[in-house]
């Protein structure tokens, strides 16, 4: 619920790192990866996810179809991070 006054904070968007991380294989431990792969955005509420609302896309990881789902989102928090600079080490 927002507070009067207090602005919601705007979500982080930035396409070319989405177009960066589609081209990662996919990050699951496993080896049942199929398909193209996808952003696959974070869900927590303390990266700016809500009730109908998309967490910035700098929580987003790279996921194949088949892992594309909530069940395959634990311990992501060091991926990210790993992402995060392995993408903006580049440059």
């Amino acid at each position: 619920m927002a507070v009067k006054g207090i602005p919601k904070p705007k979500t982080k968007r930035d396409p070319k790192y989405l177009a960066w991380i589609r081209k990662q294989p996919c990050g699951y431990k496993g080896n049942f990866c199929q398909g193209e792969v996808e952003a696959h955005h974070v869900r927590r509420q303390r990266w700016g996810a809500g009730t109908g609302k998309k967490p910035h896309d700098y929580v987003a990881v790279p996921r194949c179809r088949y892992h594309h789902t909530p069940n395959h989102e634990l311990d992501v928090e060091l991926e990210i991070i790993e992402l995060l600079i392995e993408y903006f080490g580049k440059s």
